[in-house]
């Protein structure tokens, strides 16, 4: 993916720093929707999905925050799920 083909929400995230959106771009192709959602049941992003119920804003900046840490561990493709969440 090239860096201007990321979706507006991850371009214009005040959470991830350049760097971050480099390593973002580097992935060839994005989760599929099955991929996403079987991270849905992991106990971390569970609770994270339920913390937040009703207020998208939080949830959104908890998400990405979530994703930064994965990015952090050269976890692409996990980063990548989360955001999608």
């Amino acid at each position: 993916m090239d860096y201007d083909q990321l979706p507006p929400f991850v371009k214009e995230s005040t959470v991830f720093s350049t760097e971050d959106k480099i390593k973002l771009a580097k992935l060839d192709r994005l989760p599929t929707p099955l991929e996403v959602d079987e991270i849905t049941s992991l106990p971390e992003i569970y609770e994270l999905l339920n913390a937040f119920i009703g207020d998208q804003s939080s949830r959104n900046v908890h998400l990405q925050l979530k994703a930064k840490g994965y990015l952090k561990d050269n976890q692409l493709d996990m980063a990548w799920k989360v955001l999608l969440l």
